[in-house]
């Protein structure tokens, strides 16, 4: 999970549009939030992630869902209202399901509070360092899902320890002599693939983060490449990965 800034209002939401579509779930219980007028903005604001385990919601297989953070039948007059909007996946719409936040207790929610405040990653699995954490990861959402996120997460951070295996054995071989062009090229391109992944709008952008800026590989590699001028870029990359970084 990682912090995300809500977007303007859609014009669509008109506070009659509001009022007409809030009477229209009352009267029939229809899902009048499923349309794209709502949908898309949330998708944009959101880099098409669910907003809480970071699942691609865009690729065919997958579905976006509208989240109500305040459950619609506890609040059925915010069914339409943007602030209480989330795009989320299936699984963690579901899994959420019925949770009060108001009774059964507040949990984290991405547009408005900081998830490394509450939780970190050990081990791919999320651990919370409150209350609120707790209750997001366990209670709400139960984001240490083995099947659907834990392996996820574990492929992902092998992927990146191996690539970087790779990387720092190709920058010993240069150092060592095989100085080209294109050996020195593969390295830099290494690196930034992998940062690239670590951006807020990647999928699982926290977990590519947290796994390549604590690997002790990145960290070797950062120092030799850190006095090129090459770095520089990647520099731009890192700082942004940085602040998606779950550690204790």
């Amino acid at each position: 999970m990682i912090k995300l800034t809500r977007g303007v209002k859609p014009a669509y939401l008109t506070d009659a549009v509001v009022e007409d579509l809030t009477n229209q779930y009352l009267e029939t219980g229809k899902s009048v939030w499923n349309r794209a007028a709502i949908k898309d903005p949330l998708l944009e604001s959101s880099s098409s992630k669910c907003a809480y385990c970071e699942a691609d919601v865009s690729e065919e297989s997958k579905y976006m869902e509208v989240e109500h953070f305040r459950f619609k039948d506890s609040f059925p007059d915010l069914v339409v209202v943007w602030d209480n909007l989330l795009p989320s996946c299936k699984r963690c719409n579901g899994r959420k399901g019925t949770y009060n936040v108001d009774v059964d207790g507040e949990i984290v929610n991405p547009y408005d509070t900081l998830p490394s405040a509450h939780m970190y990653f050990q081990n791919y699995r999320l651990r919370w360092r409150d209350e609120m954490g707790r209750r997001t990861i366990i209670d709400a959402l139960y984001l240490n899902d083995s099947e659907r996120l834990v392996s996820v997460r574990m492929k992902l951070g092998e992927g990146v320890c191996s690539a970087l295996e790779t990387i720092r054995s190709d920058l010993e071989s240069y150092q060592q002599g095989d100085v080209t062009v294109r050996k020195w090229a593969k390295i830099v391109r290494g690196v930034e693939k992998l940062l690239k992944e670590a951006q807020p709008e990647s999928p699982f952008s926290a977990l590519t983060a947290t796994a390549l800026l604590t690997d002790p590989d990145y960290l070797w590699i950062r120092g030799e490449l850190s006095a090129f001028p090459d770095w520089q870029d990647l520099e731009l990359l890192e700082t942004t990965a940085q602040n998606l970084v779950l550690v204790q």
